[in-house]
């Protein structure tokens, strides 16, 4: 099943919801002290959960930039795929690419777009736009 990023009517294709589970579990094994949601809340708690509302966005902006910014010292073979199985690791690991020069930009959508850029983009739009941002499961045909 594929997931995205849905603030109004507009949905942002991530792609398998392992991607962000990844990401996610990345952020609470070497940001987080392995406690999920610990530093984070608005990022690894209401969002990873499904839903941000507009009141958080600012803060939520706030953990995103720290979040970035903790990434870009971790070395893409530090990719935790699933924090309860840590030992795993993605199949294509080794063919990220030579434009990966940090977890920062490892984890990309199924459009090949940066996955942190998207949440920050649509934390942006959240910001301007109001109302909520969800992360909804579809077939690949969203419905508004």
């Amino acid at each position: 099943m594929t997931i995205g990023l849905k603030q109004g009517s507009v949905v942002t294709e991530v792609g398998p919801g392992g991607i962000l589970h990844s990401l996610c579990s990345t952020i609470a094994t070497h940001l987080e002290g392995g406690r999920w949601g610990a530093r984070f809340p608005l990022i690894m708690g209401d969002l990873y959960q499904g839903l941000l509302h507009e009141k958080d966005v600012d803060a939520a902006q706030a953990e995103l930039e720290k979040i970035k910014k903790g990434l870009e010292k971790l070395l893409p073979s530090q990719v935790v795929w699933d924090i309860e199985n840590p030992e795993i690791k993605p199949a294509w690991l080794q063919e990220a690419g030579p434009h990966v020069s940090s977890m920062a930009n490892f984890f990309v959508t199924t459009t090949g777009r940066d996955l942190l850029f998207e949440i920050a983009d649509n934390l942006e739009s959240l910001k301007e736009f109001g109302g909520a941002l969800e992360i909804i499961s579809y077939d690949g045909m969203p419905t508004v």
